[in-house]
């Protein structure tokens, strides 16, 4: 995906970010189990995170393959994308979403 961005086209960059993350999705349910990847991504302390997550997904594919010119769409659609991910995967360390708020806030704060 690196390299759609780095050559200009924003469409394919989305769509192979996407599809990047929808490959990380895969290998992790490789490692543990299809049903035990389910069962923690929709655990109450990540649901809201892995519903947007997955329906930033689909909705940069749609917007990718649909639109006629999408390219700052698809850039914002990626990076929600990215800050949900990020969200997701704070819930698996300890205090680690107390940690981002604790961050966030103070940088907010000034």
């Amino acid at each position: 995906s690196t390299l759609m961005l780095i050559s200009g086209n924003l469409p394919a960059f989305a769509i192979f970010f996407t599809l990047g993350n929808i490959v990380s999705l895969f290998s992790t349910s490789f490692l543990i189990g299809p049903a035990k990847q389910i069962k923690t991504m929709f655990a109450p302390v990540r649901m809201v995170a892995s519903i947007v997550f997955i329906a930033m997904m689909l909705i940069t594919l749609i917007v990718a393959f649909t639109l006629h010119n999408p390219a700052l769409l698809c850039i914002i659609l990626c990076i929600i994308q990215f800050l949900a991910l990020f969200w997701y995967s704070a819930s698996y360390i300890p205090y680690g979403r107390a940690a981002i708020r604790k961050v966030v806030g103070g940088c907010i704060e000034v």
